[in-house]
């Protein structure tokens, strides 16, 4: 059996799909020194991670061993890769064992962690943002078939999951290219049995808006955490022009409102750029008004970073000491949003599931609106009734009074 040492970075479709090739190449090991092959899936979503991947390489280029680069550098840089890498890019995953000359399909392997299943359902996107790199590396959206998903739902639901993650670039994109979409994938997947809660990917706001009301209808299945990834990037409409996002902030926020319209305690996250080419005082203070207005319980702040083979790549910035004021500024409002709905939690009773192990020897539960709540007795793939202590930072922290059977 081929010993394979691996490690991924990244987005959950990225470290899932680099866990689903390993386990198709051979047995995992945990010491690059016993392995056979090193496998390292590969992220450049920023050029600070692009520059990590490449010193982690070459750190594991001093065993001497094979090594196999997966995922976005190869398919976006391979030009930084020297000859003795092989590199498999994104676009040849489902095909990769016959690069490698093994016998299985990495799409008929599963990725668990704990009692977490992620299942990557597309590959792409239907966006053409002026920034993004990872539309290079992941090209136009290419679906997975409906039945080849429900079976490595069925899959990991025989092997303990109890929290399916399904994700993609854009999942609101899912099916276009095969006749079937985002809600009608929810609905079979929340019709098997057993006890589990289904969470979904991010959604570009762009094609969310095209199929929201269905998508709010299958959302309601009590299997569905009422959780909403959709990055935003800016709340000013010149700059989402100049990005090239395809919606309006108005559009933005119809999809919020109507999410919250249905389900009131939900959890929305959403991403934001600061200091993207012609952001100005106005322009960002246009943002933090959006901010304020929507509170977004999670918020991903990212700086503006020039990625080759993009359009933005050399336009004109921002200072860096006005991005970094900026960055500052918004984090603030952010934290002091998340500490008021924390404090409204405290003292309350919740359903959860506890899917994960935390850190420091606790155990990570979610509720339904995937509130993470940390327990410190607990085990995983069960269900709890928890009492609410207090809280710190992004977390709760709670107390079993049950056992319970569901949500």
């Amino acid at each position: 059996m081929v010993k394979v040492y691996v490690e991924a970075y990244g987005c959950s479709q990225n470290i899932a799909e680099t866990f689903m090739l390993a386990r198709s190449i051979g047995e995992h090991v945990e010491n690059a020194e016993k392995a056979d092959i090193i496998l390292i899936g590969t992220c450049v979503v920023i050029e600070h991670t692009e520059h990590r991947m490449l010193r982690r390489i070459k750190k594991l280029q001093k065993y001497g061993k094979k090594i196999v680069v997966y995922g976005c550098l190869p398919s976006a840089r391979r030009e930084l890769l020297k000859d003795d890498i092989i590199p498999i890019t994104t676009w040849e995953f489902e095909n990769a064992h016959k690069i490698l000359g093994v016998d299985k399909s990495p799409l008929d392997e599963v990725f668990i962690w704990d009692s977490i299943a992620t299942i990557p359902i597309a590959n792409g996107c239907l966006g053409s943002c002026t920034y993004c790199i990872t539309k290079v590396a992941r090209g136009r959206i290419k679906s997975r078939r409906e039945d080849w998903i429900v079976n490595m739902a069925k899959n990991v639901l025989n092997r303990g999951a109890v929290e399916i993650r399904i994700s993609a670039q854009d999942t609101a994109a899912y099916g276009v290219d095969i006749e079937s979409d985002l809600p009608t994938l929810i609905k079979k997947l929340v019709s098997l049995k057993g006890r589990y809660l289904l969470r979904v990917g991010m959604m570009e706001p762009r094609e969310t808006l095209k199929i929201l009301n269905p998508l709010l209808e299958a959302y309601a299945s009590s299997k569905v955490y009422k959780f909403l990834h959709l990055p935003v990037q800016s709340g000013d409409n010149e700059i989402l022009k100049k990005m090239n996002r395809g919606y309006t902030v108005d559009d933005f926020e119809k999809i919020v409102f109507r999410f919250r319209e249905r389900f009131p305690e939900m959890t929305l996250s959403t991403d934001i750029i600061v200091g993207f080419p012609g952001e100005n005082d106005e322009t960002f203070e246009n943002t933090m008004k959006l901010m304020e207005k929507i509170k977004p319980d999670i918020l991903n702040i990212t700086r503006f970073s020039p990625r080759p083979k993009t359009l933005a790549y050399r336009w004109k910035r921002p200072s860096t000491n006005k991005v970094k004021e900026w960055s500052q500024k918004i984090t603030e409002l952010h934290l002091e949003n998340m500490r008021r709905r924390m404090e409204k939690m405290v003292g309350k009773e919740f359903n959860v599931v506890v899917p994960s192990h935390g850190k420091r020897g606790n155990y990570l539960a979610r509720t339904i609106n995937y509130v993470p709540v940390v327990l410190k007795k607990a085990k995983t793939g069960k269900f709890y009734r928890v009492h609410i202590t207090d809280f710190s930072g992004a977390h709760l922290n709670g107390e079993i009074l049950e056992e319970k059977e569901f949500l």
